[in-house]
């Protein structure tokens, strides 16, 4: 991989990590961690909670970058179908990561927000 993806995947990484500690001090001691169907929640917990959930968000990302960074040698065991070549097959990662990264994004700035 080139230094310019490994520059994206290292962003990708630790945008969940930056925006959890933006929100931290903005954010109540207690939060709503998940609510039911009904919209009610069901669990709360505190605000530093957010870094663990940025955690799991970072390691999809983490995962992603680590195939990419094999790629070559996945595809030419034929082992990655449907995407032509390696170098598409790193777009697709990528593309799928930033993706990912922008909902996580969106769930972690709805914590603590519109609930009493």
């Amino acid at each position: 991989m080139k230094a310019w993806e490994w520059a994206i995947w290292l962003a990708l990484c630790l945008i969940p990590f930056v925006v959890a500690a933006a929100l931290l001090g903005s954010l109540p001691d207690t939060i709503v961690l998940h609510t039911g169907i009904d919209g009610t929640p069901d669990r709360y917990g505190s605000k530093d909670e957010l870094l663990t959930i940025a955690g799991f968000l970072a390691l999809p990302n983490l995962l992603l970058a680590l195939v990419s960074w094999k790629v070559d040698a996945l595809f030419s065991k034929g082992l990655v179908h449907g995407v032509g070549s390696p170098r598409n097959a790193r777009t697709l990662f990528l593309v799928i990561g930033i993706i990912e990264t922008v909902i996580y994004v969106g769930i972690m700035l709805s914590f603590g927000r519109g609930m009493p």
